[in-house]
This record gives structure tokens, C-alpha cells and sequence, in this order.
């Protein structure tokens, strides 16, 4: 597949020499702007390349720190991140918010291209809050005593927990997901299309562990439920 989109993105470069910046993959890339072929390639780059993370996330209008996280334990930390200090939304709860730079780059692209347009399209408002239960924590997966580390020890996930949207009306997964409103159209909506910005993505229909947030990382392997 990267090879493919490589491909394409060669022959691009040379058949149209004076691409727009989304489609020329040479050019940095620009986090409020929609996906293109192209991207893949970007956001390739800006994984291996701290600095240009971080400029992506500025240029995307977050207020951002950069940021460490020591821990004793092996597997836990972070060694470069950022620390989310202002963005277009303002989180509520939770603590703060301290992920990978790339992490932080794909929780830009979900704000603007997911969240945005799906609470427009079912809701009829902007969203003014994403509550959220947290980033990093040095832990095993679900807490368990023994067993593999969380994402969430490498500051690599981030749980949602619902939405307070502009109008004051509150979005709660715990309450709204199983509902037949626009509520639950809405959270349903966001599940789905976290998937194209996020490699797992669990919802209430994962398991009774998950049932009050969604759980989001970049992942080993991809899923989508």
C-alpha cells in the first residue's frame, strides 16, 4: 500500500509540477486540511520527524508545550510529547493532556474532521468541550495486576468520555450511546470515523470495560469496534 501511494505520488509530482500544497507530497502537511493520497506520506514524515510534528500541530492553531515523562517502571514514559495547554476545543476533566507528538496530531485531525462536521451534520452545533478521562497513565491493559502495558503507558491513548456542545446540551456515551436519538446517530458517527484517523478505536460495543468512553491510540494492529 505505501508503495502504491508512493506511486501515485511520484507520477503526481512530475505530471502536474505546480500541485496545491494537500497533494504535493514534498510540502509539509496541514492538519486542518482533508485527507488526500498524499497523506499517508505526510504523516509519515512528521512521525519520524519531532520538529515537524510539533510545527504541524502549532500551524493547526493548539497551543501546545513540549513535554517528558520520566517513570522508574520499564515501558512507561514518554520521551518527547506535548502537553496540550489551549486548543479549538477546551477539554474538560480528566487532567491534563500529554501524549506523543503523533498521537497529538491525529487527535488535531479528529477534532477538525471528525468531530466538527459530525456534530454540525446530527446536532445542529459546534462542539465547545470534549470531556475526556485521561491520557497518561503508567498501568497494564484494563489495570489488570499482570499482562502487557496500555498505550496509555507510553502516553499513546486517550479516552473520551462525551461532549458538551455550544448550545449547553451535554453528549454522554454512558447515557446516550444505546439511545435511537440524534445523540446516539452522532456518537455512532464519530466511532466510525475515528477509525480513518486512529488505528484502534473501542467503543461501548467492544466490552462492558468500555461502555462509558471511547478508547483511542495509534495501535499495533487495527481495530475498529
Amino acid at each position: 500500500m505505501v508503495v502504491l501511494v508512493f506511486g501515485f505520488a511520484a507520477l503526481s509530482v512530475f505530471a502536474f509540477p505546480y500541485l496545491p500544497d494537500r497533494y504535493d507530497p514534498s510540502t509539509p502537511i496541514d492538519l486542518t486540511t482533508e485527507a488526500t493520497f498524499v497523506t499517508p506520506l505526510k504523516l509519515a514524515r512528521i512521525n519520524r520527524s519531532y520538529p515537524a510534528c510539533v510545527n504541524a500541530v502549532r500551524a493547526a492553531g493548539f497551543k501546545v508545550e513540549a513535554d517528558t515523562i520520566d517513570s522508574s517502571r520499564p515501558g512507561c514514559g514518554m520521551a518527547q510529547g506535548l502537553h496540550l495547554k489551549q486548543s479549538n476545543f477546551v477539554y474538560a476533566g480528566g487532567g491534563s493532556i500529554r501524549l506523543t507528538c503523533p498521537v497529538m496530531a491525529s487527535l488535531v485531525r479528529w477534532e477538525l474532521h471528525v468531530v466538527a462536521p459530525l456534530a454540525r451534520k446530527h446536532l445542529g452545533s459546534e462542539v465547545a468541550r470534549v470531556v475526556h478521562f485521561g491520557t497518561y497513565s503508567c498501568r497494564n491493559v484494563n489495570g489488570a495486576l499482570t499482562g502487557r502495558l496500555s498505550a496509555h503507558a507510553r502516553a499513546e491513548a486517550i479516552d473520551i468520555a462525551g461532549f458538551i456542545l455550544a448550545d449547553g446540551r451535554e453528549v454522554s456515551l454512558l447515557r446516550d450511546w444505546d439511545g435511537g436519538g440524534d445523540k446516539a446517530a452522532f456518537l455512532r458517527a464519530v466511532r466510525d470515523g475515528s477509525c480513518d484517523v486512529f488505528r484502534t478505536v473501542l467503543s461501548p460495543d467492544y466490552n462492558e470495560r468500555h461502555r462509558d468512553h471511547f478508547h483511542f491510540e495509534r495501535g499495533r494492529w487495527g481495530i475498529c469496534r
